[in-house]
């Protein structure tokens, strides 16, 4: 392999590597965002849900206090929501920059294969023309006698 094709071979190996990495990475910030939306979801729950009780005005002071705390959870868990999905975008948007740098690279290296490939063959069939040009210009000792010589000896 020549030296273009052995770096060629190497950057595509570094260029999947980090598009792995790149992989790994974004699936790690999906499932947090999988996981706050969870959350949201789960208090968006708790405070729609109507608590029963006698709704004496003790319990509907602790009713409220709980429902300010819930929305308080549910600011917290938006806030966070905003930042794994700005995160997320990020994540992705190197995701698709390395799966763009690989695919470069690998069609650079298919490019390299086939003309390389092109140009064992050119070679190759030169060779044969070679072999074969130079078989109808040096006459074999096996070659027949010319009909015009076998009638001038007699």
């Amino acid at each position: 392999m020549s030296k273009k094709g052995f770096r060629l071979a190497t950057v595509e190996r570094l260029r999947e590597k980090r598009l792995e990495e790149a992989a790994t990475a974004l699936h790690a910030v999906q499932t947090e965002v999988r996981q706050a939306q969870a959350r949201r979801d789960d208090v968006l729950e708790r405070l729609r849900a109507q608590r029963h009780g006698d709704n004496t005005p003790h319990e509907l002071e602790l009713e409220s206090i709980y429902r300010f705390r819930l929305r308080g959870d549910l600011a917290e868990v938006d806030h966070e929501l905003t930042q794994l999905l700005a995160k997320l975008a990020e994540h992705r948007e190197i995701w698709l920059q390395a799966r763009a740098e690989v695919h470069a690279v690998a069609a650079l290296h298919d490019r390299y294969r086939k003309e390389r490939a092109e140009m064992l063959m050119r070679a190759e069939q030169r060779e044969l023309d070679e072999r074969a040009g130079s078989g109808r210009r040096m006459p074999t000792a096996a070659s027949p006698v010319h009909p015009t010589t076998e009638g001038s000896s007699r």
